[in-house]
């Protein structure tokens, strides 16, 4: 029988072993790991492509009973820098897609996926890795894991593939030298408070459309300053009480400082935000967290020897747009469909190849997200550069990831095609439409909020919820309408002046909304445009067929698992 060692036992190697076990029901499976209670915990907020990941696996119900719906990613832009200003135009999302997200609390959410995995039959080994021997020739010999102390009489495991899920103890990384610095730093400091009241968090004159669809208390709230941006993200405690995470992330060289106590954020926020001031005094503080400068990266992640890099193990995540967890979520099937094709005799260098592409287009996302904290304080860039974004994910990442296009080696070397990695002298601008944006801006003495509009009615994706293939060339043509749409919209907002500079910049964006709406109307006309290097030959192809049934898991016996074992009284044999 062929085996699989997954090490370490936080979210990402819990998530990888449930997978796993799904997807390879005859594939021996060990997550060997302590439980490390005392690591700081991170990756609370999830956006709807990780909670279509999750939903797969069979835990839907763990996440409707124990966890608070995540309605979208509420931003507040602060009209005025001053202390005094309590006026923010808000984004928020108009009303409930189809697809959720949760906020979660991880305390609970973390040992409820160990829980599954004891009864799903995954072998579980409670002690560190010493040390990794990997084979010189898999096909004759199996890697062996030498554990740091006997467990059941074993001190070593053998293994066909060996999984690093050890988050920041990187024990692959560090073993093979593959430790890469990132162009960019960033720290955060967070905690979790308690006792709060949360009618705080309103005392703002919001300038934002009334609805009725949801309680605006439950999203994920990110406010901005100068080379910073907060979190706040509710959660749902075991007792009933009001619990909350909230952060900060930073760049020390922007923001001219750092904070690394709850004194220190305090006297930040009274400054820029007092209402988060105010939020916070109201409650107990249950624990605090920093991490200074702690962006990494690999010079390598996935090996057709047989080793893979997943989660922190790899590389670290700004927790801007909730995305560590949703990349676990790429990462877990990426590693999946080598395995598959490993079995089978066919995967090759060049499959693995079009996965780490994959991944460095997402670190050139990354890259970019290092250069909005220049424009953080700024209400109108970043106002416009966040729409972008998510119209970015809703009509192009959400529906390549539904649709399983992320494990087609052309598609995920388009993905990198899209999105090059550029070095800090030469990275792009921060904000789009950078000339129309600085005019905008000259045309008005302070921020106004009709000059960002909310505009996630038209940027999200309400169609989207099941796998359709043929549907998405229509999402990117949808996407670059919306680009000439927000172009022209930008342009109104000019008020322009006969000069030879604003001249040229009308007739260069006047180009510009033509060839987006050119863009637009071949995607409609010719969909075969939308794969740029057509259809990928047996060896670069997907093993799941068809592509969306990645996320076809066997299903588990939910009653005897969190959390309807708990509801229905049932009691479980702890040796299951």
């Amino acid at each position: 029988m062929k085996k699989l060692v997954i090490i370490g036992s936080g979210i990402a190697g819990n998530l990888a072993s449930i997978y796993f076990q799904k997807q390879f029901p005859d594939l021996d499976i060990t997550l060997v790991g302590k439980n490390d209670k005392k690591r700081p915990i991170v990756g609370e907020s999830t956006v709807e492509l990780t909670t279509h990941f999750l939903e797969a696996l069979g835990l839907g119900a763990l996440l409707e009973e124990k966890h608070y719906h995540k309605y979208g990613l509420t931003y507040y832009f602060k009209l005025k820098p001053d202390s005094t200003c309590r006026r923010y135009a808000i984004h928020e999302a108009p009303g409930v897609i189809r697809m959720p997200a949760y906020n979660l609390n991880r305390t609970t959410f973390d040992q409820d996926i160990r829980d599954l995995n004891l009864d799903l039959g995954v072998r579980a080994i409670h002690t560190d890795v010493a040390d990794i021997i990997f084979s010189p020739d898999k096909s004759q010999t199996k890697h062996l894991i030498k554990l740091k102390e006997p467990v059941d009489g074993l001190d070593t495991l053998d293994a066909d593939w060996v999984i690093d899920a050890t988050g920041r103890n990187r024990l692959i990384a560090r073993k093979l030298k593959l430790n890469k610095q990132a162009p960019y730093q960033r720290s955060s400091f967070w905690f979790r408070l308690k006792r709060f009241d949360r009618t705080h968090l309103f005392n703002i004159e919001a300038i934002k459309p009334k609805h009725h669809t949801f309680d605006s208390y439950y999203v994920t709230h990110h406010f901005y300053g100068k080379g910073y941006w907060i979190w706040l993200i509710p959660m749902r405690s075991e007792t009933g009480e009001d619990l909350i995470s909230i952060g900060i992330t930073f760049r020390t060289e922007i923001m001219n400082g750092e904070v690394s106590t709850l004194e220190e954020f305090l006297e930040k926020m009274v400054n820029d935000h007092p209402v988060i001031a105010e939020l916070v005094r109201s409650g107990e503080v249950i624990d605090t967290n920093l991490y200074r400068n702690y962006m990494y990266e690999s010079e390598q992640y996935y090996s057709r020897e047989g080793w893979f890099l997943i989660g922190d193990s790899g590389f670290t995540f700004d927790p801007a747009n909730s995305a560590g967890l949703a990349y676990l979520a790429h990462q877990i099937p990426q590693v999946a469909a080598m395995i598959k094709k490993d079995m089978v005799g066919q995967l090759t260098d060049a499959y693995i190849q079009c996965h780490e592409a994959h991944l460095s287009a997402q670190l050139s996302l990354q890259d970019a997200w290092s250069k909005w904290y220049e424009i953080m304080h700024d209400p109108l860039k970043m106002a416009w550069t966040l729409l972008v974004a998510n119209l970015g994910y809703f009509q192009i990442s959400l529906p390549n990831y539904v649709n399983g296009g992320f494990l087609d080696g052309h598609q995920a070397k388009h993905f990198a095609f899209l999105l090059p990695r550029f070095t800090p002298e030469t990275q792009p601008t921060p904000y789009p439409f950078p000339c129309l944006i600085d005019a905008v801006a000259a045309s008005y003495n302070e921020a106004d909020p009709s000059c960002m509009p909310n505009l996630y009615s038209k940027t999200v994706n309400w169609d989207l919820y099941v796998p359709n293939e043929n549907a998405r060339s229509k999402y990117a043509a949808r996407y670059f309408w919306m680009l000439a749409y927000m172009r022209l919209k930008l342009m109104r907002m000019v008020k322009w002046q006969p000069s030879v500079k604003h001249v040229g910049l009308f007739i260069k964006h006047s180009k510009g909304v033509l060839i987006d709406l050119s863009n637009s109307i071949a995607l409609r006309l010719f969909p075969s445009l939308f794969y740029k290097y057509g259809p990928s030959p047996e060896s670069l192809a997907s093993p799941f067929q068809p592509r969306s049934s990645f996320l076809t898991c066997k299903p588990h016996n939910q009653a005897r698992v969190a959390p309807l074992r708990k509801m229905n009284g049932l009691k479980i044999n702890p040796n299951k």
